[in-house]
């Protein structure tokens, strides 16, 4: 069975599946347009991160779920936060070994999604000879619903899913993994809500436990960290950052972090990182909050009774993220000045976005190759006596050969969007935007028809007949010629005053392709040899017709070629979205060794899984693939990164 059909057995599979998301529909554009002028203004006045600041706050621990009410430490105000070494209460045994999985953008159509759940479900897989083992923690690295987060989107994109994949019987209390959630930009349409009510209730969804109890979270892996008398062991952390929408990071969080991490680390603990979005290529804006996390709260900490700041001697040795729906990874050299190979020195510090959960395909060709983050330094504002001073240098990480899809596949993924031989041209991967175009084209058409008989001071339809006799051919004509200069000149004025991204430019832009492909149907209209013999109804009802299939098809490659057009921007990432490719996904899965180093191993699929069917078994109906699960393959070869770095 196919997703549509899929969608009758709802009341069985407790769920409805969705097909994926066509982003340039007029309804999805339309809805995704209000959700996020909305949550911006939601951003700007109702942050709900500061509303956490009175959830629980509890350290979170692999062994056991938090019991809420019942803190594991003292709960103060940053006013009065203990000093170092002087907490009390936990301090659970960490395990020497661990498996995690990190899959992020997931939310979207229900093969790819379903697909990546059921083969993160396996209770191991074989990949090119090495035997990987279901992660014990699951990682969702944001954006785990499309377009806009609700009850029914979570439930039918991304719960339902995945609670078929692991069902909850199939599975021993002490067997359960844990699912750790991250909020991405989709998440927080709604101003987090849903996000909230889904994943921080303690409520499993199938056989993946939640157990945190906001919307980021910190959990040490492997280790134990000092306190009450007791010396502690360097190990693992994996930390979660809320970033909701680029904002400044909420006080509640700077201080839940303080609390179990800040206060906790010691020389020796590595972090794994996990952020919403890849800052790092994104610019230095917006690095600036996530830069100023890792310094002021992971690399040292700060006293408030003395007043001074210290060295922590933990470092962030992976970094992890998705929202761009690609793979990529930049490293940062073990040593500075040192050229980063693609196989990497245990010592460097690795960047890794992996956004191939289930949302569309992005690419990655504008990767830059070499990046220059800020260079570690003091906290702002700080006049304390011991504040470390800036590095010499600036940081350099350099983007790794290996990336998904790679960079010349990725140069051609772009023009499929207005390739009418191919199954992602626009019309036909948004059905929507075809009819949309040529209704426009028609009440257009009909508008300067309607003007043109009025001025010639003939009736409707004989003004059409009429009119290969006169200028009009030769207006269109020129019209069409001068598209070109006309587009020309307004890049270079826009240039000029740097306003190249303004929405109005754009507008325009887009507007002068449209009355291009307007000006075409037109011409078609007007040198069609209407008898005179016919009446002037069919002759109205045949040119409009004409009109609205040129503004199906182009107007359709006019928006298309407007898009591939728009080098940056908004409009500029609809290449991709708007093809919506479902397959090439996957996942990363750590593995945590004893002898303190981690490996990951970037996996994916070539081909999703589009046929299923249906199954019932006393842990009740699931839907298996007709022909298996696919082959995973490695991205590229496994990559260890040492607990203790040599990154300065």
């Amino acid at each position: 069975m196919k997703t549509r059909e899929l969608a009758e057995h709802h009341a069985v599979l407790g769920f409805t599946p969705q097909a994926a998301v066509r982003w340039l529909s007029p309804r999805s554009l339309a809805r995704t347009a209000l959700k996020v002028m909305a949550a911006t203004v939601f951003a700007d006045f109702g942050d709900k991160r500061e509303l956490e600041g009175s959830f629980p706050s509890d350290p979170l621990s692999l062994d056991k779920l938090p019991v809420p009410g019942q803190p594991a430490q003292p709960v103060v105000s940053s006013r009065g936060l203990p000093r170092p070494g002087e907490l009390e209460g936990h301090a659970p045994v960490t395990p020497t070994e661990l498996w995690l999985d990190f899959t992020a953008d997931l939310g979207d159509g229900f093969d790819a999604t379903y697909t990546m759940a059921s083969l993160l479900a396996e209770e191991s897989l074989t990949v090119e000879g090495h035997r990987l083992p279901r992660g014990k923690v699951l990682v969702l690295g944001g954006d785990e619903v499309y377009p806009v987060a609700s009850p029914a989107a979570y439930e039918d994109r991304m719960a339902g899913p995945y609670r078929m994949a692991l069902p909850a019987r199939s599975l021993r209390p002490d067997e359960q993994p844990i699912m750790l959630a991250l909020p991405g930009n989709h998440d927080w349409y709604d101003g987090l809500t849903s996000f909230i009510r889904m994943f921080t209730r303690q409520r499993s969804i199938g056989g993946w436990r939640t157990i945190q109890t906001r919307s980021y979270f910190a959990v040490r892996l492997t280790g134990q960290s000092p306190g009450n008398g007791r010396t502690g062991t360097p190990g693992w952390w994996l930390v979660g950052l809320d970033s909701q929408l680029g904002q400044y990071i909420d006080e509640p969080q700077l201080d839940y972090f303080y609390r179990n991490v800040t206060l906790l680390l010691q020389p020796g603990d590595a972090i794994i990182l996990c952020v919403a979005a890849p800052f790092w290529v994104k610019g230095s804006k917006e690095f600036s909050q996530v830069n100023f996390f890792e310094q002021d709260y992971l690399r040292r900490r700060f006293d408030p009774h003395t007043q001074l700041f210290e060295d922590t001697g933990a470092t962030v040795r992976l970094w992890l993220t998705g929202d761009l729906h690609h793979y990529s990874r930049y490293s940062q050299p073990s040593q500075p000045g040192q050229q980063p190979q693609a196989a990497p020195s245990p010592g460097s510090t690795q960047l890794i976005t992996c956004g191939l959960g289930g949302a569309y395909l992005s690419e990655t060709h504008w990767l830059p190759k070499d990046i220059t983050l800020p260079a570690h330094a003091a906290a702002p504002g700080a006049t304390s006596s011991n504040h470390k001073k800036p590095t010499d240098t600036a940081r350099h990480i350099t983007r790794m050969p290996t990336t998904f899809p790679g960079q010349s596949d990725s140069r051609l993924l772009g023009p499929q969007l207005a390739n009418p031989f191919s199954q992602y041209w626009l019309p036909v991967r948004n059905p929507g935007i075809g009819v949309s175009l040529g209704v426009v084209h028609v009440i257009a058409a009909l508008t300067l028809w309607t003007v043109s008989s009025a001025f010639r001071g003939e009736p409707f339809v004989d003004s059409l007949r009429s009119v290969r006799t006169g200028n009009t051919l030769l207006l269109l004509g020129a019209l069409l010629l001068a598209m070109p200069v006309l587009l020309a000149l307004l890049a270079i004025i826009t240039r000029v005053l740097g306003l190249a991204t303004a929405g109005l430019v754009v507008f325009m832009r887009g507007l002068l392709y449209q009355l291009s492909a307007l000006a075409v149907s037109a011409a078609v209209v007007i040198l069609v040899p209407w008898p005179d013999g016919w009446p002037g109804v069919v002759v109205l009802l045949l040119a409009l017709a004409l009109v609205y299939l040129g503004g199906w098809a182009l107007g359709s490659e006019a928006f298309a070629l407007f898009i591939l057009a728009t080098p940056t921007g908004e409009v500029s990432s609809w290449k991709m979205s708007g093809q919506a490719i479902e397959d090439h996904k996957g996942f990363l899965r750590m593995h945590l060794g004893s002898d303190g180093d981690l490996t990951v191993y970037p996996l994916m699929v070539d081909t999703v899984c589009r046929d299923w069917r249906l199954a019932k078994n006393d842990d009740g109906a699931r839907l298996v693939p007709e022909a298996g699960l696919p082959a995973m393959r490695l991205l590229e070869e496994p990559i260890t990164i040492a607990r203790k770095g040599t990154t300065p």
